[in-house]
């Protein structure tokens, strides 16, 4: 018998909702995309070595999403979204 903390998840599932996370997830996604192209540009456009050094990183993090030849690729995502009380997702 377990004497700690217990907790239980109870979920719902609304078509509607679905379609709005999907929507949004898209969204999401293409934003970073370009969020991460325009970051590096921007910090490798400063010349100082650390700038650079930081673009790189962010290169680095997002290289798949950035040379990726093929749009339709079945790229798997994960994302976690707030969705308890007072999120937007409370109905």
């Amino acid at each position: 018998m377990t004497t700690g903390r217990q907790s239980t998840i109870i979920a719902t599932y609304s078509a509607d909702i679905c379609v709005k996370i999907m929507v949004t997830l898209k969204q999401t996604v293409n934003d970073t995309y370009y969020w991460s192209i325009s970051r590096i540009c921007d910090l490798c456009d400063h010349g100082k070595i650390d700038d650079v050094l930081n673009g790189n990183a962010v290169r680095q993090e997002f290289d798949e999403w950035i040379t990726a030849n093929n749009n339709n690729l079945d790229e798997e995502v994960i994302s976690l979204a707030f969705i308890g009380d007072g999120s937007e997702y409370d109905i």
